[in-house]
């Protein structure tokens, strides 16, 4: 097992380590898991309401949340969270106590761990980076620098040219009679029923739901459900209403028999997991997870649109995409 991290990932962590020099900091990874190696693409800062001291650092959580769906959106690959890197002072190349709940939770985040990065300056610049397993256990690992040991599709950047075009058919969409949208499907529910089989469900107590924690996460959750909202909308042409709700997004769909149906999403930051409600059932989801599974059910008559937007990554290419 190895880690191999991208040019600018590096330098970010430098460059990081430079402004703080004085203090502890860190930040958050952004990459993928392949053939037993940890490429790191994205090297995400911790933000601006980080807590830096001599020997304690906290991260911004909500803004490095953003930031690394922001940036995830640049690749053509899907680039997910992989780990996480900070400061010790002087020579501590291990752990603290508090350092192994963190690195809990990274690990718990996919079947393949974590990877942590321990950084000191004694006195001069290294790096120790850990494979993290769950339940917590640590192996020291071995890593490279350089974008000529990473795989190509992981570094290639969304294209230019097809995003221009996006955005010049969208808003100039009334018009043009040379763009045709998909017609309108069948109800929301309907479309849920046929893939329920494939989603995970999940526990879910009342007090998680109405937890006023939800709040403080809205922006992220939002960011999560824009690929599958634009999916349904202007792909499976779906007349959905978007509504923010107690810390919830409701999504509800007046079907063909009038009746108005709603599926609630809502983000429980203490199990750092998204949840969403589909009948009297509980699910997890994850960014991508409806265009996912109901892109095999696209209409056989696409719209430019449709097709444009699988091009860039938009719809099935989201799920999975590595």
């Amino acid at each position: 097992m190895q880690v191999v991290f991208s040019e600018r990932a590096y330098l970010a962590i430098l460059s990081e380590t430079t402004e703080k020099i004085k203090t502890e900091t860190g930040g958050v990874f952004l990459g993928s898991y392949e053939n037993g190696i940890w490429y790191v693409i994205e090297a995400i800062d911790p933000g601006p309401k980080s807590v830096f001291q001599v020997a304690y650092f906290e991260y911004d959580r909500k803004y490095t949340e953003h930031l690394i769906n922001k940036i995830a959106r640049l690749y053509q690959a899907k680039l997910t969270l992989i780990g996480l890197w900070h400061r010790h002072p002087g020579s501590m190349d291990v752990f603290s106590a508090t350092d192994g709940g963190t690195n809990s939770d990274y690990a718990k985040l996919s079947p393949n761990g974590a990877v942590s990065v321990l950084v000191n300056v004694d006195p001069k610049f290294r790096m120790t980076p850990y494979h993290v397993a769950s339940p917590l256990r640590y192996t020291k690992i071995s890593y490279e620098v350089g974008d000529n040991l990473i795989p190509e599709h992981l570094l290639r950047l969304k294209c230019l040219e097809q995003s221009e075009h996006y955005i010049n058919s969208y808003a100039d969409k009334s018009h043009s009679d040379k763009v045709s949208f998909a017609k309108p499907e069948a109800d929301f529910i309907r479309l849920l029923d046929d893939v329920k089989d494939k989603f995970t469900p999940c526990t879910v107590s009342k007090d998680e739901i109405r937890s006023g924690e939800a709040e403080k996460h809205m922006e992220f959750l939002i960011d999560s459900l824009l690929d599958d909202i634009t999916y349904l909308t202007e792909t499976r042409g779906l007349a959905l209403k978007v509504e923010q709700d107690n810390g919830h997004i409701a999504l509800s769909h007046k079907g063909t028999n009038g009746t108005i149906t709603k599926s609630y999403f809502t983000y429980l930051p203490r199990r750092r997991l998204i949840v969403f409600s589909h009948g009297e059932v509980f699910y997890e989801y994850k960014t991508g997870l409806l265009s996912g599974l109901l892109a095999d059910c696209v209409p056989t008559e696409k719209s430019f649109k449709a097709g444009l937007m699988q091009a860039m990554g938009i719809g099935k290419n989201t799920q999975g995409g590595k």
